[in-house]
């Protein structure tokens, strides 16, 4: 269902009101502003049936990252809750990880992707608010994310406004990359909690892993014949080419591909593994270019236990 978040009329040129959405020690790392376009913002559990709702409207997103990663995705959810509350939203839908719907909610979300925003998928929490007053400078509805990995909290938030956005809305400048992230792949995976397999090649429009050898999945291999009581999730992605169907099946065949591989290969047993492909629900850059689109044709390791 789409709910119409806006009004036909844009005649507003104030500034919109900005709520400090927040936590001691975060830092913005990225934002995004839509003037007008549509956003999933789910009411109600993961279900097959049941299509996620849809607004339209004007969308700000942006993320942000809290260092230390000491507290719980609850922690630095209740301070971002109660602000919202002070300034007038009331709840319309909250859920924790499996709850939700685990993998299958988080990828109905249009959610900023990664490294920015990291989605832990048994640690995360979503929250759906609303504001049913008349003043359309504030945002209608912001929904927030929250995840962790053993470095860093993650806050994903989501602002539909009911009229334009300012051209005055403040420039965002990208901090400097995470010294983390450029790490081996048993480091990465361990203190990220995921990390690309950014050496596999398919070939264009194919399923099957190509021949030869490639350093990141003989790492892999190695940490997870090491960790014996870890399980990772293998992960494709697609570009925007072509429909979700089509990408979605391409995207799980690709993984499957690499987790036949680990086991055949290495010996990893496929009980540590699972594969899947979420199409082109999850990119990491723009599908307007053609540097882009490769790199959002990826695989990706998640741990989801050691």
């Amino acid at each position: 269902m789409i709910r119409n978040a806006f009004f036909a009329v844009l005649l507003s040129a104030t500034p919109l009101a900005a709520l400090d959405l927040s936590v001691p020690g975060s830092v913005e790392t990225r934002r995004e502003v839509s003037p007008a376009t549509t956003v999933r913002l789910p009411t109600a559990a993961w279900s097959r049936d049941v299509a996620p709702d849809v607004v339209e409207g004007a969308i700000r997103r942006r993320t942000l990252r809290v260092g230390g990663g000491g507290q719980t995705t609850l922690q630095l959810l209740v301070p971002l809750r109660e602000a919202m509350r002070e300034a007038g939203y009331v709840e319309v839908f909250s859920c924790q990880a499996v709850i939700c719907g685990g993998f299958d909610f988080r990828f109905q979300l249009d959610l900023l992707g990664e490294p920015e925003m990291h989605v832990d998928l048994g640690d995360f929490r979503y929250l759906l608010m609303q504001n049913d007053t008349e003043n359309l400078q504030s945002a209608r509805q912001i929904s927030l994310v929250v995840s962790r990995d053993a470095q860093a909290g993650y806050i994903h938030i989501t602002e539909v406004f009911a009229t334009s956005l300012p051209p005055t809305d403040a420039p965002f400048s990208r901090p400097a990359q995470d010294p983390t992230a450029t790490g081996s792949l048993p480091a990465t995976l361990e203190m990220m909690g995921h990390a690309i397999l950014d050496d596999l090649d398919f070939g264009s429009g194919a399923s099957d892993l190509g021949e030869g050898t490639y350093q990141s999945l003989s790492d892999l291999a190695a940490w997870l014949l090491s960790n014996p009581g870890a399980s990772v999730a293998i992960v494709g992605h697609t570009d925007a080419v072509g429909n979700l169907t089509s990408n979605t099946a391409l995207s799980k065949r690709r993984a499957e591909s690499v987790v036949a591989h680990l086991a055949a290969e290495y010996g990893v047993n496929p009980a540590q593994m699972q594969a899947d492909g979420v199409g082109y629900l999850a990119p990491i850059a723009s599908n307007l270019t053609d540097e882009g689109r490769a790199q959002n044709r990826r695989v990706e390791v998640i741990l989801l236990s050691d």
